[in-house]
């Protein structure tokens, strides 16, 4: 184990490199691959990041949805949870709880596009 960098800044520094340094001296058939791996990098960068989302905090959201749907909200993995929240969905349990179901489900999407595509944070949301 290494004291620094940590290992999300390496990954950060790779994504940079990659997607500037190097694509330019590949060849343009293989530049694709280039930004894709750029990509990945950054993405897992910024999952195993300190200021990325939680999985608890994600599981919370999802018990949130089960307990409005009337559902036991002890639920195992946030996963597990996400797929009992979905199938509750589904099955119109939340429709009576459907400002607050879209709500939380909005906050589970900005963590999401916080590692996927940070530049999606500042999105405006025209749907109520």
């Amino acid at each position: 184990m290494q004291d620094h960098p940590p290992a999300h800044a390496l990954l950060e520094q790779l994504a940079a490199w990659l997607a500037g340094d190097l694509r330019g001296k590949v060849p343009r058939e293989e530049r694709f691959g280039v930004l894709v791996a750029a990509n990945v990098a950054a993405i897992v960068s910024r999952e195993i990041g300190p200021d990325a989302p939680s999985a608890e905090a994600e599981r919370e959201r999802m018990a949130r949805l089960l307990e409005l749907a009337g559902e036991d909200a002890a639920v195992g993995s946030p996963r597990d949870a996400l797929v009992r929240a979905a199938a509750a969905i589904r099955a119109g349990r939340l429709d009576d709880h459907w400002a607050e179901a879209i709500g939380v489900l909005r906050a589970s999407v900005r963590d999401k596009l916080a590692v996927a595509n940070p530049g999606y944070a500042d999105f405006e949301e025209s749907w109520p």
